[in-house]
């Protein structure tokens, strides 16, 4: 259905999709944690709050849909911290799904200002309803209790009989809200809208919650049967103890939304005083900086050139000048990358949920460890590592985990851990991806590539382990032994490999058999802004990103040796594999080498010959335009010191139609 927003609330919509949607993804992780230890109250308080905070939001925009689904969720967390209901795994796939609903909802909200009809809820607002009505505790005390509760009794279409000293409006408020202590009507008055908020009863509820009453102190109770002479007796004998017993479990539970809450929520406004902009505005920024830090290149160089030419005071002056600038562009670069930074707790605050599901789909039991989420990367590159991450969790509950039984008879803990966790490590942030389950076979990934006709026998012979797991990420590769709707399509580890390939990064695969496979995935902090080799070929100058490379050396004829129809370089004993800048972009090759670059391609180290160096500089990627997008080997180009457009290598790329003669793999 079309939902009509007001132009002067469009503002107010935006910031309530943008908190809304900060809500649904910490309530994915909540839940999880929740199903796991279910008696959690500041875990249960914090997930009310969060669904009463979405509700009373959506129902200031009107957004019917939204505020049903919210409100019954609501109602069953108010009765899972009120101790009315016990939380079970089918009634948190109920919730689970209703959260997905809400999820989908603001989705549609945010594109199209759309909401789904109420006729498509309504069979989830009727699961919800179920869990309100039929999970309740049935055991005597628990049933004593619920036939004396407000809202069993106004379900049965009881009048209720209250105590005298209350006002009317209160005792409407009271029936309109059966479901609700006193704290959480007083939140319900402070929702409404101002013309209907009923001003007089706020004093008279926080007065009665500051005396430790409840509702039910409220009510007269009545007996199913007997007259006003039996009714005396009973209260004193039977309702007064369970009463106190109730009231001293949830005396700090309802005071704390009156008085607590209203502190924490001080402390947060306190401790977080942010300001949102819109992502495009950041993009800008980084662009304008990127353009100044070319411009400061071009400065310095000039600068260079003008102090060998010309000495005398204004030089120094100049150069003086320009120091200070350098640094001071410096520091703007880095403020500026900080402002793209974002914890990697964006994703990874989806697993928890994404595991569960997962988990009891398959009928394995998994536990989740997540390490080092407040670890920062750029937002772009967090953007596209969420679909390799998903994979590679997949793959690790799929192949990985083994069934609970399977695990008992090989005397593992029946209960399989996966384990996601990011750290820094200089300039790069390395994620990985850890489980105790089967590992790899590098024997039973090798027969396959036979089988396939990926490799020769002579090859598979000669191939080390660790080449032989970089075969799991070629098209088409799977060691499963049947097609399953989580994985075995064969079709996720070769996404993987180009996706972190694109964005600068390696994979290293580290698994044993019967023991767990860990893959470590190593990505740079940003992708503007990088530090390259310049390079010289063919009267061209190329840059190559400083990550891929490891050591540089001056080229020696003596230390190349010919090993049938290839070159190789000898390093310090080691053999690596010998080509020539020239050969690799399909150039003229002069053969006046000057310097040979040793560079990291996957598990292999690979000698790359070159005419020229000259040097590191910091670089701004420009994109070469849709229509260059695809040339092989270019990873994009930048703006020299000097005014000159220079093209970017990727390393990968260029040495992928070498592949057989690095590790013996038949493409």
């Amino acid at each position: 259905m079309k939902v009509e927003i007001p132009e002067e609330l469009q503002e107010i919509l935006e910031e309530f999709l943008v908190e809304a949607e900060e809500i649904l993804e910490n309530l994915d992780q909540d839940l999880v944690d929740l199903e796991s230890n279910p008696e959690d109250k500041e875990l249960l308080n914090k997930i009310f709050r969060g669904m009463h905070t979405l509700k009373g939001g959506a129902g200031f925009l009107n957004l019917t849909p939204v505020v049903e689904i919210a409100h019954r969720i609501e109602d069953i967390f108010n009765k899972l911290r009120n101790d009315e209901l016990k939380l079970t795994p089918e009634i948190m796939d109920v919730i689970l799904e209703g959260i997905d609903k809400l999820k989908e909802a603001l989705q549609m909200l945010k594109e199209s200002q759309e909401l789904p009809d109420m006729e498509e809820i309504e069979g989830l607002l009727s699961q919800l309803d179920a869990v309100l009505k039929g999970e309740s505790p049935v055991s005597a005390e628990t049933s004593t209790e619920s036939s004396s509760s407000p809202s069993s009794e106004a379900q049965k279409g009881e009048e209720l009989e209250f105590v005298e000293g209350i006002s009317d409006k209160l005792k409407e408020l009271i029936k309109q809200f059966p479901d609700k202590d006193l704290a959480g009507i007083l939140e319900e008055i402070i929702l409404m809208p101002p013309d209907r908020r009923p001003m007089d009863v706020i004093p008279e509820v926080e007065k009665l919650i500051e005396e430790g009453k409840d509702v039910k102190d409220l009510i007269k109770k009545k007996e199913p049967s007997g007259g006003e002479t039996e009714k005396q007796p009973s209260p004193q004998k039977s309702e007064t103890p369970p009463a106190a017993t109730s009231e001293t479990a949830r005396t700090p539970a309802e005071k704390t939304p009156a008085s607590k809450q209203k502190t924490s929520k001080k402390q947060e406004k306190k401790s977080s005083e942010t300001i949102r902009v819109d992502v495009e505005r950041v993009e800008n920024l980084m662009n304008l900086v990127g353009e100044i830090v070319l411009d400061r290149n071009r400065i310095l160089r000039v600068t260079q050139d003008v102090e060998k030419e010309c000495r005398g005071e204004a030089v120094e002056k100049l150069v003086e000048a320009v120091t200070s600038l350098d640094r001071t562009v410096s520091d703007l670069q880095v403020a500026v990358m900080k402002l793209r930074m974002q914890p990697i707790k964006k994703i990874f605050s989806k697993f928890p949920r994404l595991v569960r599901d997962l988990a009891r789909k398959l009928n394995k039991k998994v536990q989740l460890i997540i390490e080092g989420e407040d670890t920062e990367l750029d937002r772009s590159i967090l953007d596209k590592l969420e679909d390799p991450l998903i994979h590679l969790v997949r793959n690790a509950l799929d192949h990985g985990i083994e069934p609970p039984e399977e695990r008992v008879a090989k005397g593992k803990p029946e209960v399989g851990t996966i384990r996601l966790f990011a750290y820094h490590e200089g300039d790069h942030i390395v994620v990985g991806i850890q489980d105790d389950g089967r590992g790899i076979d590098p024997e039973k990934v090798k027969k396959k590539a036979l089988e396939k006709g990926l490799i020769t026998p002579e090859q598979a012979a000669q191939m080390s382990d660790k080449e032989a797991y970089e075969l799991i990420f070629l098209p088409g590769f799977s060691t499963a032994d049947k097609v399953s709707d989580v994985s075995g399509r064969g079709v996720g580890m070769d996404v993987v490999a180009s996706t972190i390939h694109s964005l600068r990064g390696s994979i290293e695969i580290d698994s044993e058999p019967g023991k767990g496979t860990t893959i470590l995935l190593k990505l740079p902090l940003t992708v503007a802004i990088i530090r390259t080799l310049m390079l010289g070929c063919n009267g061209q100058v190329y840059a190559v990103p400083l990550h891929s490379v490891v050591e540089i050396v001056r080229y020696q004829e003596e230390q190349v040796k010919e090993v049938g129809s290839f070159r190789s370089f000898m390093l310090r004993d080691e053999v690596l594999p010998l080509f020539s800048l020239n050969e690799l972009l399909e150039v003229p090759d002069n053969n006046q080498k000057a310097f040979v670059v040793i560079v990291k391609v996957g598990e292999k180290l690979i000698a790359v010959s070159i005419e020229k160096l000259f040097g590191e500089e910091e670089i701004v990627i420009k994109s070469l335009g849709e229509l260059l997008s695809d040339i092989p080997g270019i990873a994009g180009a930048t703006i020299a010191g000097d005014g000159r457009v220079v093209l970017i290598l990727d390393l990968n790329s260029l040495l992928a139609d070498y592949k057989t003669k690095l590790i013996g793999v038949k493409r």
